[in-house]
């Protein structure tokens, strides 16, 4: 027998509700996470040692560069004078790009490709 559309929404209902809780419990636990590694940091950092284990693990500090833009009109500045465009993520903003193509225009090189999803609202 095949589902209605009623026991379809019910099922989806069910499943988003499923997935959220499993998102908030991930949550809970990379915050537990985040807590845990820093105290691990801190405590090898107090014995000078930067690498530590036992019978289930082995830890070690690895530390590295990672960029915080200060200010984005110089660093788009740089990145068009010096053509270092691998300095930038490969994606295009699709907000950005609806609104172009909303007013005529095209982006050589880009196609565009519907997606077909469900809106979801519970009541």
């Amino acid at each position: 027998m095949s589902k209605t559309i009623d026991d379809l929404l019910i099922e989806l209902s069910e499943v988003r509700n499923a997935i959220r809780l499993l998102q908030n419990t991930e949550k809970i636990h990379k915050m537990e996470q985040m807590d845990l590694e820093a105290a691990i940091i801190n405590k090898l950092e107090e014995q000078g040692v930067d690498r530590v284990g036992n019978d289930v693990c082995t830890v070690s500090i690895r530390k590295e560069i990672v960029p915080t833009v200060e200010d984005w009109d110089a660093v788009q500045k740089y990145i068009r004078d010096t053509g270092q465009f691998e300095l930038l993520h490969k994606r295009m903003g699709a907000t950005a790009y609806r609104e172009l193509q909303s007013m005529g225009l095209d982006v050589p090189g880009v196609k565009p490709t519907e997606l077909i999803r469900i809106n979801f609202r519970s009541k």
